[in-house]
């Protein structure tokens, strides 16, 4: 999966740099760990080019009444400037400024913000203020910037910019966000039938490695609740889901989720195409025994149509003694149900 991650990284160190995200394609064979450290290094050398006359700047808007600086903030500097003398003011002294500002320039200003430099800051603002900014990100389409700020918010403050937004929306902010805990704490907050959009969302994009991408940042339970939503999307959606969860060998993500999902949704999502492949069969046997998940396997084999059965007839996982022995004591049922089953289907 680490392509459709280091593309993310690419895409937020193109909008860092102002470039297009198509120059630097060239690195999306790094690794997402790398783009990131490259992302910090190019924040640092940027924040330091002309620090000394940000820094000047800075001093002179503490020497001008709030009014006059945050006129001089629109109408001078623009948002770009505005934004690299925020940084080095002083969070109290910021906010206030902050306060006099009209809300677009503030959407605008955004864009060009370092979240971890101007944290406190935007920790020091109203709330009601945060979310009429974000709102209006979001209206604009900047879901890398909010993604980007999820962190830096409370999980108030950003369902309440999230509050009416469309699945595709919530997709993509969710996509960008630097830190998988703060979203993590959002998807929890949120009901299933907005995770039921986000599903739909990427099936009419035909966004389905960004909705497995989004599998890989969540909790077990939390993938296991949108897991469960797979079920309301077509078959061909289905299948597609699988087939990239099996492109990018995103089964140790997804296999724990699996074992608190219902069975008719677990039935839905494994009797699709992708899945009538012995060697997809064979790793997802392979993933379940270097988890210990042997009651999601059994989970699994229990679920398969009379035609995925047939491939199971056919993998060589299934026939080792040793795995067997590992299903059948550790599946959490009767051995006496477990070999059976291994028995009719010619295995053992």
């Amino acid at each position: 999966m680490g392509d459709l991650a280091s593309r993310l990284e690419v895409a937020k160190l193109a909008r860092q740099l102002g470039v297009d995200q198509g120059g630097l394609a060239f690195l999306t064979d790094r690794s997402p760990a790398e783009l990131k450290d490259l992302r910090t290094v190019a924040a640092h050398a940027l924040f330091s080019r002309n620090e000394d006359r940000v820094t000047r700047l800075a001093a002179l808007s503490r020497m001008l009444p709030v009014p006059i600086t945050a006129k001089i903030a629109e109408h001078a500097l623009g948002p770009m400037l505005s934004a690299r003398v925020a940084a080095v003011l002083d969070p109290r002294e910021a906010a206030r400024l902050a306060g006099r500002l009209d809300p677009d320039f503030l959407a605008r200003l955004a864009v060009s913000l370092d979240p971890g430099r101007v944290a406190p800051i935007v920790r020091g603002l109203p709330d009601d203020l945060v979310v009429g900014v974000g709102r209006r990100l979001l209206r604009a389409g900047e879901h890398l910037t909010l993604g980007r700020f999820v962190s830096v918010v409370s999980v108030d403050v950003a369902l309440a910019v999230v509050e009416g937004a469309s699945g595709h929306d919530l997709l993509q902010v969710a996509l960008f966000t630097d830190e998988p805990s703060s979203l993590e704490a959002i998807v929890r907050r949120l009901p299933d039938d907005l995770l039921g959009e986000i599903i739909r969302a990427a099936d009419a994009d035909g966004a389905y490695d960004a909705a497995v991408g989004l599998l890989l940042s969540l909790s077990p339970e939390s993938c296991a609740r949108l897991v469960a939503q797979v079920g309301i999307v077509s078959a061909g959606a289905r299948e597609a889901i699988v087939e990239a969860v099996a492109e990018h060998d995103v089964w140790p993500a997804v296999l724990p989720a699996l074992h608190v999902v219902d069975a008719p949704v677990l039935a839905a999502l494994v009797n699709v195409p992708s899945t009538l492949d012995v060697a997809a069969v064979d790793r997802v046997v392979e993933h379940a025994r270097e988890l210990d998940l042997a009651p999601v396997l059994v989970q699994l084999v229990l679920g398969f149509d009379d035609d995925h059965l047939d491939v199971l007839r056919e993998s060589d996982r299934l026939r080792d003694p040793a795995l067997q022995e590992w299903l059948i004591t550790h599946a959490g049922v009767s051995g006496r149900l477990v070999i059976p089953v291994l028995e009719s289907l010619g295995l053992r």
